[in-house]
C-alpha cells in the first residue's frame, strides 16, 4: 500500500513537471521573458517527485499517517503551484502568491482582480487552467488513496494497483481533450475552449481575465446548454471510471447511494422550478447556473454581472447556500458537503424519528446493508458539529477582517465548498486586500479538501461492521 502511495502522489510531481516543461517550451519558441520560471517549476517538481518517498515513508500506512502525507502534499503541490507566480512579484506580494496558488489547486478560484496583469501573459493564464485541472485530479485521486486504505481488505469490485492509476491518468486526460474539442466544435475558439474545458472539468471555474464571469460570446444559449451538459458530466467522472472496470460496483454502491438520495433530488428538482419562477434568465442560463452550483464550479454566464438580474436574485440566497452545501457526489472533483453524505443525515434522522414514535418496535434502516447503533450517529453527529464549528470559527475571524457578518459567511462558504468567486459575485461579495482575511481563507479551502475523510470513516465503519 506504501508503495502504490508513493507511486500515485509522485506521478502528480512528475505531472506538474513534464507540463510545466512545456509551458517553459512555448515561452521559448515565443521568446517571452518568463520562460526561466516554468523551467523552474519544472525541476522542482521532479527533484519533490524523485525524492518523495524519502520524505514521507511509513511502512505501517494508517489513516493518520494517510491524512498526514496528503496534507503535505497539497502544502508541497501549492509551493510547487505558486513558483510561475512570483514573475508578478511587483503586483503580487508573497502572501497573495500563496493565497491564488490554494485558490486554484482547491479548485475554489478566488482571484484577488489581479487577472488585469494577465493580458500579457499568456502562459501564465494556461498556468492557471492547469493548476485547475490537475487539482480536481489530486481531489480525486486522495478519495480513491483513502477509500483503498479504509476497504482494501474488504472491497474486491475494484483491484487498486498502479495499473489502475496509470489508466485513471488516462482516462482523465482523454476526457479533458474530448472536453476541449465539443467546446471547440461549436466555439470555434481552442485557447479559450482550453480555459473553459479545464474550468469545468476541475469544478474550478475561472476562465481567464474574467474570472468566473464568461464572455458575452461564450454566454450564447447554445454554448450554455454544452457547458451545463459537461458540468453535469463531471459529477460522474469516478463511477464512470469504475464501471469500466467492473460494472458491479453501480449496484454495489452508486446504485444504493441514487436510491438513498431520492428525496434530495425531489428536493433540488423544487428549487430548480424556483429559480425558473423568480429569474429573469433564460431557461439556459438558469439550468447552468444551477448546475454550476450545485457541483461548486461558480461558473456564471455574461448577463449574471448585470446589477437588475443580481436584484432578482438575491431573495434566492439561501436556494443558492443549499445547493453549495449538498454539492454533488463523493468522488468528483468538486467541493460541498455531497448528496451522498447529506442523504445519510436524512435517513439518520427518519431512524430517530422511528424510535421516538415507535418504542415498542425499532425498526432498522438500511443504510449502507443493515442497521447502525447510537455510537455510528453519534460519530456523524459529531462530524456535522465539527463542521459548523468550522464555519462559525472562519465567519468570527473573517468579520474581524474588516467583514459584515453577512459577507464573512458567504466568504466562509464559498471556501469551504471550493465554490469561490462565483458564489460572491451572486451576492455582491467583495474579497478585500486584507492578509488576515487571506490567512483564514487559506485555511477554510483547504478544509474544503478534507471534508469526505469523515464520511468515509463512518461509511467504513457501517459497511465493514456488516
Amino acid at each position: 500500500m506504501q508503495n502504490l502511495l508513493n507511486y500515485t502522489i509522485k506521478s502528480v510531481f512528475f505531472t506538474y513537471g513534464f507540463l510545466s516543461f512545456i509551458l517553459f517550451m512555448k515561452c521559448l519558441l515565443e521568446s517571452s521573458n518568463n520562460s526561466s520560471i516554468f523551467l523552474i517549476s519544472s525541476i522542482v517538481s521532479f527533484i519533490v517527485g524523485y525524492f518523495y518517498s524519502l520524505l514521507f515513508s511509513n511502512s505501517n500506512l494508517k489513516t493518520k499517517s494517510l491524512i498526514s502525507t496528503i496534507f503535505f502534499s497539497w502544502l508541497l503541490l501549492i509551493l510547487i503551484s505558486s513558483i510561475p507566480f512570483f514573475s508578478l512579484i511587483k503586483i503580487l506580494d508573497f502572501n497573495k502568491i500563496i493565497f491564488i496558488s490554494t485558490s486554484y489547486l482547491t479548485t475554489t478560484g478566488f482571484n484577488l482582480n489581479f487577472f488585469n496583469s494577465l493580458k500579457e501573459y499568456d502562459s501564465l493564464t494556461i498556468w492557471i487552467s492547469i493548476i485547475q485541472l490537475l487539482g480536481g485530479f489530486y481531489s480525486i485521486l486522495t478519495f480513491i488513496l483513502f477509500f483503498l486504505v479504509l476497504f482494501n481488505k474488504h472491497d474486491k469490485l475494484v483491484l487498486f494497483n498502479k495499473g489502475l492509476i496509470v489508466r485513471f491518468y488516462i482516462y482523465y486526460f482523454l476526457l479533458f481533450i474530448f472536453y476541449i474539442l465539443i467546446i471547440n466544435f461549436f466555439t470555434n475558439d481552442f485557447f479559450n475552449s482550453f480555459l473553459i474545458a479545464s474550468a469545468i472539468m476541475s469544478t474550478g471555474g475561472a476562465v481567464g481575465e474574467n474570472g468566473h464571469l464568461l464572455d458575452f460570446y461564450f454566454s450564447e444559449s447554445s454554448f450554455l446548454i454544452i457547458y451545463s451538459f459537461l458540468i453535469f458530466l463531471t459529477i460522474f467522472i469516478l463511477p464512470i471510471f469504475l464501471y469500466i472496470h467492473n460494472n458491479n460496483i453501480l449496484k454495489v454502491y452508486y446504485f444504493k447511494i441514487l436510491k438513498r438520495s431520492l428525496f434530495l433530488f425531489i428536493i433540488l428538482a423544487l428549487f430548480f422550478i424556483i429559480l425558473i419562477k423568480f429569474s429573469i434568465l433564460n431557461f439556459q442560463e438558469n439550468i447552468f447556473i444551477f448546475l454550476s452550483l450545485l457541483t461548486t464550479t461558480g461558473l456564471m454566464p455574461n448577463n449574471a454581472s448585470n446589477l437588475l438580474v443580481l436584484q432578482k436574485l438575491y431573495p434566492l440566497f439561501f436556494i443558492f447556500l443549499l445547493l453549495l452545501v449538498t454539492g454533488s457526489f463523493s468522488g468528483s472533483s468538486s467541493g460541498g458537503l455531497k448528496i451522498d453524505r447529506v442523504s445519510i443525515l436524512f435517513i439518520k434522522i427518519k431512524e430517530e424519528l422511528i424510535k421516538l414514535t415507535l418504542r415498542h418496535k425499532i425498526y432498522g434502516v438500511e443504510l449502507i446493508k443493515k442497521g447502525s447503533n447510537q455510537k455510528e450517529l453519534n460519530s456523524l453527529y459529531a462530524l456535522i458539529a465539527l463542521g459548523i464549528f468550522i464555519i462559525i470559527f472562519g465567519v468570527l475571524f473573517l468579520s474581524l477582517s474588516g467583514k459584515s457578518l453577512f459577507d464573512s459567511f458567504v466568504l466562509a462558504i464559498a471556501a469551504l465548498t471550493n465554490t469561490g468567486d462565483g458564489f460572491l459575485h451572486l451576492n455582491n461579495v467583495d474579497l478585500i486586500d486584507n492578509s488576515n482575511l487571506i490567512l483564514i481563507l487559506n485555511f477554510l479551502m483547504i478544509c474544503g479538501r478534507f471534508e469526505f475523510i469523515g464520511y468515509l470513516l463512518i461509511f467504513q465503519k457501517l459497511t465493514l461492521k456488516n
